[in-house]
C-alpha cells in the first residue's frame, strides 16, 4: 500500500491528468462540427447557474467523463479516494457554475473558478479547463476573467440598480 503520501500523490495526479483531458475534449465539443450537436445546450446559460453545471446532451457528458473513468486503469488510485474524488468533482463543477468568483488573490490566475468559467460561457473560445488554467495558457486558450477587472456580470448588473 502506498500510504498516506501515495493517496495524496495520486489524488494530485488525478486532478492534473483528469484537467488536462478534459481541457482537449471540452475545446474539441466547441469546435464547429460537434458544437451545435452536443455541447450547445449546456452553453444556453450565457450567465452559468448551478443548474447548467449538468445540463448537457448525453454525449456531452459521456466524453467529458472519459478521463475520470481511464484514470484508474493507468494509474493506481485507492477505490474510496476514487469515490471521494467522484464527490469532489461534482462539487467543483457546480462551484464553477455558481458566480461566486471569490478565490484567493494568490491563486486567482491558476486555479479556474467560477469566475473564468463565467468568461467560458460569455466568450465561448476561453477557459475550457476544469480546475486548473494551466492548459488553457498552454493551447493560447486563457482568458483573465473580466469579473477581475471589475467588467463582470455581476458589475454590470451592480451599475444598472445605481442608475
Amino acid at each position: 500500500p502506498p500510504g498516506w503520501t501515495g493517496v495524496f500523490l495520486s489524488m494530485l495526479s488525478f486532478l492534473f491528468f483528469t484537467d488536462m483531458g478534459i481541457y482537449w475534449i471540452h475545446r474539441g465539443l466547441h469546435h464547429k462540427l460537434f458544437y451545435k450537436r452536443f455541447h450547445k445546450p449546456h452553453h444556453v446559460w450565457k450567465i452559468a447557474t448551478p443548474f447548467a453545471s449538468h445540463a448537457f446532451h448525453p454525449v456531452d457528458g459521456f466524453m467529458q467523463s472519459l478521463p475520470y473513468h481511464i484514470y484508474p486503469f493507468l494509474f493506481p488510485l485507492h477505490k474510496v479516494t476514487y469515490l471521494g474524488l467522484y464527490i469532489f468533482v461534482n462539487v467543483w463543477t457546480i462551484s464553477i457554475h455558481d458566480g461566486d468568483y471569490r478565490v484567493p488573490r494568490l491563486l486567482q490566475h491558476v486555479i479556474n473558478g467560477s469566475a473564468h468559467h463565467t468568461d467560458h460561457h460569455l466568450y465561448f473560445d476561453y477557459n475550457y479547463g476544469q480546475y486548473f488554467t494551466l492548459w488553457d495558457k498552454i493551447g493560447g486558450s486563457y482568458k483573465s476573467p473580466s469579473a477581475f477587472e471589475g467588467k463582470g456580470p455581476h458589475d454590470y448588473l451592480r451599475k444598472m440598480r445605481e442608475k
